[in-house]
């Protein structure tokens, strides 16, 4: 069957070119089921949305109705759109995860010999991980003494949360430093004291500032105001 220029192409043409070639001869195949009241479909061959001079497709008897093989080509069309946006989900899921993970656990030199994380947000084993990698890896190439933990922005403390930190305080031993845990507020402390975790070999300290007090003094500095004088 060859097809140039009809009125059905000129109408499917104009809605969408890209959809003539599967419109139209879904059109005809339904034509001619009603007419010979056979189940028909159809083969395409030549499209004139491809360059051709003229539509031509094969009209056969089909064992499965118009009705049905539309079904299945719009029920493919909308698998294979669920499955580029689910790709893209995943995309940019995995771009946010890698985000989070480099802004949620900063590393800041204060001084020679001591750096700070401050821990924001929730952690799972995941951002545990990189955290301790991270923490092991800063901590050997600054070659610190001192990792002080701000526990300031952690809203929920149990004891998955400290055993995890327990890891990396022993981490650090091993490599010759010492972990301190800052900003443990009157809640902070109640959590940690109910979690029934032992921590009394971890210093704490309430302030960042008193955290960094406590490593200034253990290597031997220490800080004094300078008098100006007027002249």
């Amino acid at each position: 069957m060859q097809l140039k220029n009809t009125w059905e192409h000129r109408i499917f043409q104009s809605l969408n070119p890209n959809q003539s070639a599967v419109l139209l001869p879904s059109h005809w195949a339904g034509v001619f089921s009603g007419l010979f009241q056979e189940n028909m479909w159809y083969e395409l061959t030549k499209t004139q949305s491809s360059g051709a001079d003229y539509d031509e497709m094969n009209i056969f008897v089909s064992s499965n109705t118009p009705h049905h093989n539309v079904h299945e080509i719009a029920r493919g069309k909308e698998a294979n759109y669920i499955n580029e946006l689910e790709e893209m989900v995943e995309k940019r899921t995995k771009e946010l995860s890698t985000l989070i993970r480099h802004l949620s656990t900063p590393v800041m030199p204060v001084m020679q010999g001591i750096i700070a994380i401050p821990l924001i947000g929730k952690f799972n084993d995941e951002r545990f991980e990189d955290l301790l990698q991270k923490g092991l890896k800063e901590f050997s190439e600054r070659r610190a003494s001192f990792l002080l933990l701000d526990l300031t922005g952690i809203s929920e403390f149990d004891s998955f949360i400290i055993f995890r930190l327990q890891g990396l305080v022993k981490a650090i031993e091993l490599i010759g430093g010492e972990c301190v845990l800052v900003g443990i507020n009157p809640s902070l402390s109640m959590q940690i004291i109910n979690s029934g975790v032992d921590i009394k070999h971890i210093q704490t300290f309430a302030t960042l500032e008193q955290g960094i007090q406590y490593a200034i003094e253990a290597l031997g500095y220490r800080i004094e105001k300078q008098v100006m004088h007027k002249e």
